[in-house]
């Protein structure tokens, strides 16, 4: 567990770059030209901002639920998943510099749009974001409950005839193997991230846009362009550094079996409890705000605050494999 596998050397490679270059044309092509974005000027500050902004992000809940359960999905494969995060933000992030792309060259039919709610854009992303990643978090986690029921039907010493059996037949059962069949490499994650990406349905990637929709008025194109890739950065170094750590955490949990079973349950069903919130919230927010929905339980799913949720499951994880960890150690030193 302590040697840094090849794709997590490639994760810390490619977002070591990032940021060398992000910042090197901050230092280079930027501050020495003044440029204005808006009524500020565009310096460290601002630079700061586009970065944080990124990382920030990079911790929004259906980030870090999407790639804990698609890396805990891989680890039962038996693939690497140490490159899901790097895949993911830069699926995503494609998807902000193209638009950040289209705001700095003037294109007024995206301009106008930006942050106004009732714009066909707003109503357009305000759909499509939360459902695509609400049905991706939702089958996710029936496939990883598929996984844990396994899990535990071998504590229980049931024989591999029944851990073999499949999910009951139906059209969601259908849609559940589908996409936990296709989902099997981590570079397919770039995909899942550019769809994630088409639902600008989070403040910070707004923010980013006004930002750079300003910028790109009164600075030449190339400088305001380091807005996006400075965010672009922050996202890739949080979400690759995220899922390098995880995959540690579950091919730890995966080794010796016998020994961490309840473990590597108690993980498994922190991740698929973590996916169904979120896949949940998200849907009933969809069906309040756009379809009008108004029963009060969905209201009230609908409503629930998930700003800080990623972290808290990130501090969750972190804790649960730190108490398994050290319980371990206490077993090895009680041992004679």
């Amino acid at each position: 567990m302590n040697r840094i596998t090849s794709p997590a050397r490639r994760v810390l490679v490619v977002a070591g770059a990032l940021l060398i270059t992000s910042w090197a044309l901050f230092a280079i092509v930027v501050a020495p030209g003044d440029y204005q974005a808006g009524s500020s000027t565009f310096g460290i500050g601002l630079a700061i901002t586009a970065f944080v902004l990124g990382m920030r992000h990079a911790f929004d809940a259906d980030h870090i639920a999407a790639i804990d359960n698609t890396t805990r999905k891989l680890i039962d494969d038996g693939r690497d998943p140490s490159s899901v995060g790097l895949w993911f933000a830069l699926g995503h992030s494609t998807v902000v510099l193209v638009a950040v792309g289209l705001v700095t060259a003037g294109v007024g039919a995206l301009t106008s749009q930006i942050g106004t709610d009732d714009s066909p854009w707003a109503i357009f992303t305000g759909v499509w974001g939360p459902t695509v990643s609400s049905v991706f978090l939702l089958a996710m986690a029936a496939a990883n409950l598929v996984i844990l029921l396994r899990i535990l039907r071998r504590a229980r010493g049931e024989t591999p005839a029944h851990l073999a059996a499949p999910l009951p037949g139906g059209p969601i059962s259908l849609i559940i193997a589908r996409t936990s069949a296709s989902l099997d490499a981590p570079w397919k994650m770039f995909v899942v991230g550019l769809l994630f990406g088409l639902g600008f349905d989070t403040a910070s990637t707004i923010a980013l846009l006004l930002i750079a929709g300003g910028a790109g008025i009164v600075m030449p194109w190339y400088a305001a362009m380091v807005l996006p890739l400075l965010f672009t950065a922050g996202m890739v170094a949080c979400d690759g550094i995220n899922s390098i750590v995880t995959a540690r955490l579950y091919r730890w949990s995966a080794d010796r079996p016998e020994r961490r079973t309840r473990y590597n349950a108690v993980l498994l069903t922190l991740s698929v409890a973590v996916a169904f919130i979120v896949g949940t919230v998200g849907l009933c927010g969809v069906l309040v705000d756009s379809a009008g929905v108004r029963w009060a339980p969905v209201q009230v799913i609908a409503s629930t605050d998930l700003d800080s949720f990623g972290l808290i499951i990130v501090g969750a994880l972190l804790v649960a494999w730190l108490a398994s960890w050290t319980f371990a150690r206490l077993q090895r030193t009680a041992t004679p």
